[in-house]
């Protein structure tokens, strides 16, 4: 089957099936079911965001980056400072 498609053709099923797979988990574990057009649209997302980041790999797009070190600041007087952190995959 796959020898006469592209790979994009190929990672559009793969992308479909995952998420027919994904919804059935759901329905077991959770009692929530989508709609066929609800997972095909989700199959079609969960496709371009993976081509997205793939293409950019390709390509070695990276990030600006200020090359400035970053140093923590005393806070001014009457002002409280919170640090927090997070990371997105």
């Amino acid at each position: 089957m796959c020898r006469n498609e592209d790979s994009a053709m190929i990672g559009r099923v793969a992308s479909l099936f995952w998420c027919i797979w994904h919804n059935q988990n759901d329905k077991i574990w959770n009692d929530n079911i989508q709609s066929s057009s609800q997972v095909g649209s989700m199959a079609f997302v969960v496709w371009n965001e993976w081509f997205t980041v793939h293409q950019l790999q390709r390509h070695n797009v990276v990030p600006f980056e200020d090359p400035r070190p970053v140093r923590w600041e005393k806070p001014g007087v009457g002002w409280i400072k919170c640090n927090v952190d997070a990371a997105f995959v």
